[in-house]
């Protein structure tokens, strides 16, 4: 199995699922008074503890096995829709705004998130909808059943947010790396030993039973 290419881009927007009261917009700004009085409660200097940390690629548009010849162009351009996620940070207790939240979560990965504020990619939608201007594109090299598809960097986590040793607010953050993983690989190859979640989706949806990519 081939390893598509992976690039940054800025339409792919982020993941999702709260429960509980969730924190204001994207400023952080409380949308009730219950979450205004909540905010006033919480320290501006207090600390994070993660807990429950995922990371995973998950398959978000695929175009199943089409037959190419050798030397025909594979592209992921035609790859439709299997799966959306929608970013969302769920809060128990005292509000913490949004993007100083996920910053956090940034700094504790080494690696940029959809939603911390610190790029134009935050001004896109919630959801992980594809701009069709990302794409990959590799020359078949030899004739057989192909397999297309786009895959998020998804990430998941829990939080707990302490003021002087003591937790004041608690939840659940789902998101996204600034990655877009473009997948192409035919169904006649076994898959790689480093292939991820979101090549291996893909595999067993649009290969066929028996293939070597299903293996």
């Amino acid at each position: 199995m081939k390893h598509g290419l992976t690039t940054a881009i800025a339409a792919l927007v982020v993941a999702a699922g709260a429960t509980g009261c969730t924190s204001g917009g994207e400023d952080g700004a409380p949308r009730s008074g219950a979450q205004r009085l909540a905010t006033a409660k919480a320290c501006t200097d207090g600390t994070y503890t993660w807990l429950n940390v995922s990371r995973r690629m998950v398959l978000t548009d695929m175009k199943a096995g089409t037959h190419y010849a050798k030397g025909d162009k594979v592209s992921t351009v035609d790859a439709k829709e299997v799966a959306r996620y929608t970013r969302s940070v769920s809060t128990r207790g005292a509000a913490v705004p949004e993007k100083r939240l996920i910053r956090d979560l940034a700094r504790h990965l080494k690696t940029g998130l959809y939603g911390d504020g610190t790029t134009m990619a935050d001004n896109v939608p919630r959801t992980t909808e594809y701009d069709k201007q990302a794409s990959a594109e590799q020359t078949a090299e030899a004739s057989g059943r192909y397999v297309t598809g786009r895959a998020a960097d998804l990430v998941e986590a829990d939080y707990r947010y302490a003021c002087g040793g003591r937790t004041v607010s608690s939840g659940h953050v789902v998101t996204w790396a600034h990655v877009n993983e473009m997948i192409i690989f035919s169904c006649g190859e076994k898959p790689a030993k480093n292939a991820d979640e979101g090549e291996r989706e893909a595999a067993r949806l649009g290969c066929r039973e028996g293939d070597p990519a299903r293996s």
